[in-house]
């Protein structure tokens, strides 16, 4: 075993990680021995971000979120201005007893996606859809006035 010495000494720091390394993989080793292969996981955050897809018609914004094993009614849509933040939580189902998993990269939890609409919409006519693991928001947008020209003569 390495002891622990103040003063930068480099060497010895090197030493430290080296043995911290070695007894990690042997950890491994043992259990893979005692369980198999350990899990392969992709990191999910503490809140993760599905993917999302906006696009523009004549009429509309529509924001497509996948977010699949989701019920509907545990999905909060939040409109503030040109801001939409859309927030929920997937739970993850029970396991049943002695099932090993090689890989696990679905991510369970709280999401939260915050996002930047291209137009001013207006909230009172939000229309929200639930299918297939996509929730699609369709946010009418806004009717302006048509731009007027006025004619400035000099007298």
């Amino acid at each position: 075993m390495v002891r622990w010495a103040s003063g930068g000494d480099m060497r010895l720091e090197e030493e430290l990680f080296q043995q911290m390394e070695l007894f990690r993989e042997r950890m491994e080793r043992s259990w893979q021995q005692l369980m198999g292969p350990m899990p392969l996981s992709r990191f999910c955050p503490p809140i993760f971000e599905p993917p999302a897809d906006i696009y523009e018609t004549g009429e509309a914004v529509v924001v497509v979120l996948e977010i699949a094993g989701i019920r509907d009614q545990e999905v909060e849509l939040i409109l503030e201005g040109r801001s939409l933040t859309i927030r929920g939580e997937r739970e993850m189902s029970k396991s049943p007893p002695g099932r090993i998993y090689s890989q696990v990269e679905v991510c369970y939890g709280p999401f939260q996606r915050q996002l930047t609409l291209p137009s001013d919409v207006d909230p009172e006519k939000v229309t929200v859809a639930y299918q297939d693991g996509f929730l699609e928001v369709h946010l009418p947008k806004v009717k302006r006035p048509a731009d007027r020209r006025i004619r400035i003569t000099a007298r």
